[in-house]
């Protein structure tokens, strides 16, 4: 049932991004075609309505993860969810799937539009560009620095899911019954409170590891950047697990449909 509801989750929310995406490439390829030229002007308007488009595309992933959320599950539509044969702890996680899916593509968007903008016109060119790819792919492979990348990567899709589910907390604690009446100023309060919480919380946890690593004379390095990495990927895990049953609570057990 999860690849049912992740199908039709990406299929109405694929009428938003797909045209982005497209207007995205399309005026990247405008911009290749005149950046060797005299004409600045249109390329100086072609890279404005790029970076507009960019703006745009951030903006519009936030607020489809907030509009998806509140309108499928917490408004009107949510009748019809909650009545599907399937646990709210999926319906939940196909919304959380979907989004990381979104940021994902975008991101791959991002850099074809940077690589057509920058592609290379000779053959000595690409030859340099692959040397220089070769250097940086193997530099990866010297003194664990592919375990960083990789840590790193986890760490700030984490991150990412972090803001994502306090996004849909905020917006279930707004739709509590005692906060009919200001479930939008609720809801927004509830970030900011959870958001600066949480922000304390990394900030005492990371400072007594630190503390703790200088009592026992760890030595700095590699495996100290590592074992830090993995710490606070760890810690965001705990946070996300958490935030994930608190929403699942409060639709299970204090939802209030408009």
């Amino acid at each position: 049932m999860l690849g049912k509801l992740l199908k039709y989750e990406l299929k109405s929310t694929s009428r938003t991004f797909i045209p982005m995406y497209v207007a995205i490439l399309l005026v990247s390829v405008i911009n290749r075609v005149f950046l060797n030229t005299d004409m600045f002007k249109i390329n100086g308007i072609a890279l404005m309505v790029l970076g507009a488009l960019f703006v745009a595309l951030g903006v519009l992933t936030i607020v489809v993860t907030v509009q998806r959320f509140r309108k499928n599950l917490l408004e009107d539509e949510g009748y019809l969810m909650f009545t599907l044969p399937v646990s709210i702890k999926n319906i939940i996680f196909s919304k959380y799937l979907v989004t990381i899916i979104w940021t994902f593509l975008s991101g791959i968007v991002a850099i074809l539009s940077f690589a057509i903008i920058m592609s290379i016109d000779s053959a000595q060119g690409f030859k340099e560009y692959l040397e220089v790819s070769k250097v940086a792919w193997e530099s990866l492979f010297v003194n664990d620095m592919w375990i960083i990348a990789i840590s790193s990567v986890i760490n700030l899709i984490s991150v990412y899911s972090i803001f994502i589910f306090s996004v849909y907390v905020s917006l279930s604690m707004g739709q509590l019954p005692k906060f009919n009446k200001h479930r939008n100023i609720v809801a927004l309060i509830t970030f900011f409170v959870l958001n600066t919480i949480i922000s304390n919380a990394f900030y005492f946890a990371n400072d007594l590891i630190s503390n703790t690593m200088s009592s026992y004379k760890v030595e700095y390095g590699i495996g100290h950047i590592i074992t830090g990495i993995n710490i606070n990927t760890a810690i965001y895990l705990f946070v996300i697990i958490i935030l994930f049953s608190l929403i699942n609570y409060i639709l299970n057990r204090k939802l209030n449909l408009e």
